[in-house]
């Protein structure tokens, strides 16, 4: 079945970001386990109790179009969630990991904040006020997101080739 109108394309979208919230709550858990960081551990669990509240709202626009909410394999989240499981085979630091994290994290905001302004401007154009206001809370919490992934990109500190070295040096030089 070809789709041809903005309501079908509305509706795909929609699936779509439906199944990258669903995949994001389990990478959220395992940064979370992941971080020795107690701060972004506690950033991790708090953003993914926020996934789940834009999950309700999905499904509640899903019901406002009598249907049952559906995902569909968000390939722009996998093809993430893939570059990760790349990154961790590579076996680097508990440091480096925190500062991927923190980089997905944000490239994971992007994505999410355009597909959320891509289904504002097709409910705006489908008159559907009421997924319009869900979906621009949801906008304004992935903004919020990525200003708070920014600031701790920008203090975050990970030590340059080197220094490790020379701190294990001194370190075993006072034992």
């Amino acid at each position: 079945m070809a789709m041809q109108t903005i309501e079908k394309l509305f509706e795909h979208e929609l699936k779509d970001i439906y199944g990258a919230e669903q995949s994001l709550l389990d990478a959220l858990q395992q940064m979370a386990d992941e971080s020795t960081d107690r701060e972004i551990k506690k950033g991790y669990t708090q953003h993914r109790k926020e996934t789940q509240g834009q999950i309700k709202r999905i499904e509640k626009i899903f019901k406002s179009l009598g249907q049952k909410p559906a995902a569909e394999t968000c390939a722009g989240m996998e093809g993430l969630i893939k570059e990760k499981k790349l990154f961790m085979r590579e076996k680097p630091s508990e440091e480096l990991i925190e500062f991927y994290n923190i980089g997905a994290s944000q490239k994971v905001e992007r994505y999410e904040i355009t597909a959320y302004e891509n289904l504002i401007e097709m409910a705006e154009k489908l008159g559907m006020g009421d997924a319009v206001e869900l979906l621009e809370q949801t906008l304004q919490e992935e903004e919020a997101t990525l200003n708070k992934l920014k600031a701790i990109a920008s203090e975050f500190e990970v030590a340059e080739e080197g220094e490790e070295e020379e701190e294990e040096e001194t370190t075993s030089s006072r034992r």
